[in-house]
């Protein structure tokens, strides 16, 4: 079980380590070096569990967050992110989504986005088919449209 204690004990070592030697950071010896960690707020852990699975069994890990979050954000009952969010003040949802993919180093991302039931999904594709990183209300709406998703 990785604590937030032990995970921030890791990586101040795995950081100490590489400021040591180039090769500090392969050195460091840490119980989160050799196995992955997803981390999440209370609400998430049902995105945690399957994440991890997808992980595990040898999946992409941007698939496998986005198909724990989409988990998060369809649930009507849960209401800080998606689906069941909280409307704003004129009584709309508006979501917001963003992903970053580690070996590339890009990201992508959507905000003020209504009707789209997996922003994470369309933020995924600002990522992969624009130049850009963020798309923001109508335009990002427009944009999911356009990509095939229903309103």
């Amino acid at each position: 079980m990785v604590t937030r204690r032990s995970f921030l004990k890791a990586g101040t070592a795995a950081g100490v380590a590489a400021t040591v030697s180039p090769a500090g950071l392969a050195a460091a010896s840490s119980p989160l070096a050799s196995s992955p960690v997803i981390v999440s707020s209370g609400n998430g852990l049902p995105a945690v569990t399957k994440a991890m699975e997808m992980v595990q069994a040898g999946g992409d890990i941007l698939d496998a967050v986005i198909a724990g979050v989409n988990i998060v954000e369809a649930d009507p009952d849960d209401i800080t992110v998606g689906y069941g969010g909280v409307p704003n003040e004129r009584g709309e949802v508006e979501l917001d989504s963003c992903v970053m993919y580690g070996p590339t180093c890009r990201s992508g991302a959507v905000a003020s986005i209504q009707g789209i039931k997996h922003p994470s999904n369309v933020a995924r594709l600002v990522m992969e088919r624009t130049d850009h990183c963020l798309l923001v209300a109508k335009g990002a709406q427009e944009f999911a449209v356009m990509h095939g998703f229903k309103v």
